[in-house]
């Protein structure tokens, strides 16, 4: 018996014993043709060594090694863009009806479906940072900007909210849309790139349909678009909510190298061309990797780059 206890220690330690440490690839090199060129001008590059992989960072926007692994930032500018259209005007609609659409943006919001988590909430009516439409022609809502929404990593939300009083006899309510076009979009702009956090209705996850009043009669999902269609005369007062999806504004996209090399295909010589003029900081991460573990050798070059 304690002979077979003792076969699969063995094992264990005979595989230990053979395991083989991964060690960076020191032997790798890079050399440049030249630094100081122009946008018209072709760099190479020539590789020594054989590691497993090879990537490259330019160095221009979206392509810094060193923002590799960023996440959050905090963005210069954030944008919201929709459209929206409505029914025309009637002498016999009522005045409080004209203006009961309205954006808000809530920073405390906990993402609920129902009422109580709604009312919690702290909402922010931003409708005057828009131009909304007055007739069913569509019409774009401009530059809304955010940037004083901003939460730090916490999310905001962005809400469309209809709200009428239809209890009397002359009150006409007015059917809204949102969208599809010109399309909704929420972006964050950063010195160097664009985070589109929605690009639509549907993106922007605005199926978050609560009704505090009138449940028979809500917000429309469908199609990129949202729409609300006005009640009949008389009908009771109504209120209702579609609000978007979770939406953190500092979010950015990690910054990504070109793989030149992987583990199957030998480092070959590499051409390049900088399409703008500046200074730019290359690097080259040369890896050796196992299923486990990794080693790597950094190089990096400074270009000047002139028209």
């Amino acid at each position: 018996m304690k002979r077979y206890l003792i076969m699969p220690a063995l094992l264990l330690a005979l595989s230990a014993c053979n395991k083989v440490k991964v060690t960076p690839p020191s032997d790798f090199d890079v050399k440049a043709s030249k630094i100081n060129m122009t946008t018209k001008d072709t760099v190479y590059f020539s590789f020594s060594g054989n590691p497993d992989y090879i990537t490259f960072y330019s160095g221009e926007p979206n392509h810094r090694y060193e923002n590799r692994e960023r996440l959050s930032a905090a963005p210069d500018s954030v944008i919201l863009n929709f459209s929206t259209s409505t029914t025309a005007p009637s002498a016999t609609t009522q005045p409080a009806s004209l203006n009961n659409f309205a954006v808000l943006v809530s920073k405390d919001f906990n993402g609920g479906s129902d009422i109580v988590s709604l009312q919690k909430a702290t909402w922010t009516d931003i409708s005057s940072r828009a131009k909304l439409a007055t007739t069913t022609t569509a019409v774009a809502s401009g530059n809304v900007h955010l940037e004083d929404q901003l939460n730090g990593s916490l999310p905001i939300y962005v809400a469309f909210r209809y709200l009428a009083d239809m209890s009397t006899v002359n009150a006409v309510s007015r059917k809204w849309t949102v969208g599809p076009t010109p399309a909704l979009t929420i972006r964050s702009f950063f010195k160097d790139t664009v985070n589109t956090m929605a690009s639509n209705v549907n993106s922007a996850g605005l199926n978050n349909i609560i009704s505090v009043a009138n449940i028979d009669n809500s917000w429309n999902f469908a199609n990129n678009s949202l729409t609300f269609n006005a009640p009949a005369i008389g009908s009771a007062k109504d209120e209702d909510w579609a609000i978007s999806r979770p939406l953190v504004l500092n979010t950015i996209p990690s910054d990504y190298g070109q793989i030149l090399k992987n583990a199957t295909v030998k480092p070959t010589d590499f051409r390049y061309i900088f399409k703008k003029p500046g200074t730019y900081k290359v690097t080259f991460v040369a890896k050796n990797q196992d299923s486990e573990n990794s080693a790597e050798v950094i190089k990096e070059f400074t270009f000047t780059i002139t028209n």
